[in-house]
């Protein structure tokens, strides 16, 4: 009896211990839930706020402006109506990512890109943001980069967005330095972002890459955001299995760094061999002098300008250049963007006219700077922050240059489009946006009128909402490409889910854009797109191989004229004019020249477009002799 008796009271010791350990589980399970309510709760507050900021200012202004305003006034207010969506759409953009990141329900892509465009597209989208707080945005160590890279662009630029977007919204005066560098040896990119803002406390470090976690409420109130950026950065690179890193300290800044393992086929960038292109640079005989007060932007541009071998001094002060007795043959003036002063800027480059009257003057402007005035002044304008390539290609240039975008310059052939959108304002948005490129289209708003549409008439081009009354645009689209395999169609769609994206690669759909549209890729979608169109032969064919010849040889010289002149969109034009007649008399050694131009022209590779350019002239000189 006391034998079991003891037995009973050790197995009720053990259970009343294990009964303890588990409320103390259950405990904490219970802290963790309140933790994760409370997160939770001050998530959707904080979200609630976030969206109804801008809405307020979107609802306001557009009011303002229906009440009637002054032109100067409307403009104002554009700009902020503009503004305030692009920041709702980023937040939108957050959460949509961050979810199919949860769910595991987001895949990469692996294709070719040009690193050195993209991260420049990637900083440009920055710079108005960060010009406006009169921050500097400064690209260094784009010349370590190579031609191509192998991997998925599109999450790269998201990485890179986040990051700077990130420090823009926490720096307050100073600057944002990306640098880039490419380890040919580990085929491994490296981005780091550096930044001038208020840094980061130890005991954040910790949780920083958590999702919606920022320092302090106080932090949350004062700079606004969802607390997801930098949690969609870190689960991005370790998708792409890289690495990512922080330093920082309070009050003096942060640096992010990330490696990630890209792979190339290709040489570095290297515009030092320019001269294999009949168009050399002779870097001995520049004398380039750079007027720059921000000292990590001096320090890039010096480092870019003796990379490539030409004789360079900086300076902070512009009087030291004036009252310099140096021969001088380019001179870069750099217009800070925390003082975006016009009256300044021209009092300074009628000064370095009248003391360097055959120099040639190129002006690096923040995005904020007012343009009226500039048309006194004889000079390349560049708008900041600058990549290797705008550098040298103005180097190279010698007359007046805005880069201001002209969509234009996309029309190629005369494409009709059919429109298949059920809102009324996506839908007149879209027609305008084709007819400023010389497009006609069509318009419908159910996915059977969508059909009928092309029954009774082909387009060249289906641009499908896939969310509409009726049918929805997965079905019109099945149903047209039964009737008509070679249709050609583009979705639309505000948000794709996994499900949707397997439907349309069944049905052979791969080229989709998101809501709200970007101009620039829709266009350039549109003329990679246009390159497939029938050539009427009737209209546009050469009659006999002689035209032919006389057509080549034609397009060979415009080729060469687009190359000195360093105009890509002409070349592209070229290349999609040669595809089709190439294709029209079956030349497939031409077709493959012009496919292989095509893509060299997107990633705008100098070196490549001359290589392609001698294999053509080759290959027309071998036509004359036979």
């Amino acid at each position: 009896m006391e034998t079991r008796i003891t037995q009973a009271t050790q197995a009720l010791s053990v259970s009343l211990q294990e009964l303890e350990r588990k409320n103390h589980q259950l405990m904490r399970a219970h802290e963790k839930a309140d933790s994760a309510n409370r997160a939770k709760d001050a998530f959707l507050a904080r979200m609630s706020h976030e969206l109804r900021t801008p809405l307020t200012s979107v609802i306001g202004f557009t009011r303002m402006i229906q009440e009637g305003s002054g032109e100067q006034e409307r403009a104002h207010y554009l700009k902020i109506i503009d503004h305030t969506s692009q920041m709702l759409l980023t937040l939108i953009d957050d959460l949509l990512d961050f979810t199919r990141l949860e769910s595991d329900a987001l895949e990469l892509e692996t294709i070719e890109f040009h690193p050195e465009q993209l991260i420049h597209q990637a900083l440009e989208m920055q710079a108005p943001a960060a010009h406006t707080k009169g921050l500097e945005l400064i690209f260094s160590g784009g010349f370590n980069l190579p031609v191509h890279l192998s991997g998925d662009p599109t999450r790269i630029r998201q990485i890179i967005t986040n990051l700077i977007g990130n420090a823009i919204k926490f720096t307050k005066t100073g600057h944002i330095v990306l640098h880039t560098d490419y380890h040919s040896d580990t085929q491994t990119l490296t981005l780091s972002v550096t930044d001038t803002g208020i840094g980061i406390s130890a005991d954040y470090k910790n949780k920083m890459f958590e999702s919606f976690t920022q320092a302090d409420n106080s932090i949350s109130r004062k700079y606004g955001g969802s607390g997801l950026g930098l949690a969609i950065v870190y689960r991005l690179v370790k998708l792409m299995h890289g690495e990512i890193e922080v330093h920082s300290e309070p009050d003096k800044g942060t640096t992010f760094i990330i490696n990630l393992p890209l792979m190339t086929e290709t040489e570095l960038f290297s515009m030092d061999l320019i001269d294999d292109f009949s168009i050399k640079m002779e870097s001995d005989e520049y004398s380039i002098v750079v007027v720059e007060r921000n000292a990590a932007s001096r320090k890039s541009l010096l480092h870019l300008l003796e990379h490539y071998g030409y004789h360079c001094r900086v300076s902070e002060r512009l009087e030291d250049i004036l009252g310099s007795e140096e021969a001088v043959s380019h001179i870069l003036l750099s217009h800070s963007a925390s003082e975006p002063d016009a009256e300044l800027l021209l009092r300074q480059a009628e000064s370095l006219r009248q003391r360097f009257p055959g120099t040639k003057l190129i002006l690096l402007l923040p995005a904020n700077f007012r343009r009226d005035c500039l048309q006194k002044i004889n000079a390349n304008i560049l708008n900041k922050p600058v990549s290797p390539t705008q550098i040298l290609a103005a180097l190279a240039n010698t007359g007046h240059q805005d880069q201001e975008k002209d969509y234009t310059n996309y029309q190629l052939n005369k494409l009709e489009i059919l429109i298949a959108e059920d809102n009324d304002y996506n839908r007149l948005l879209i027609k305008r946006i084709l007819k400023q490129a010389g497009i006609s289209s069509r318009e419908v708003v159910t996915g059977e009128q969508a059909i009928k549409a092309v029954t009774e008439k082909m387009p060249d081009i289906v641009l499908m909402d896939i969310n509409m009354p009726d049918m929805d645009g997965i079905e019109a689209s099945r149903q047209i490409l039964k009737q008509h395999p070679d249709a050609n169609i583009i979705a639309l769609t505000a948000n794709i889910s996994s499900r949707e994206q397997q439907l349309l690669n069944q049905l052979g759909i791969n080229k989709i854009l998101i809501k709200p549209l970007n101009i620039e890729k829709l266009y350039a979608l549109l003329s990679t797109l246009d390159a497939k169109k029938p050539v009427n032969k009737l209209d546009t064919a050469p009659k006999h191989k002689l035209e032919f010849e006389e057509e080549i040889e034609r397009q060979l010289k415009e080729i060469q004229s687009g190359i000195y002149a360093k105009d890509y969109t002409a070349i592209g034009r070229n290349a999609h004019q040669l595809h089709g007649f190439a294709g029209l008399f079956e030349h497939p050694e031409i077709e493959d020249i012009a496919q292989q131009l095509r893509k060299a022209v997107i990633s705008q590779d100098i070196r490549k477009i001359w290589s392609v350019y001698n294999q053509l002239a080759r290959v027309v000189k071998g036509m004359k002799k036979l």
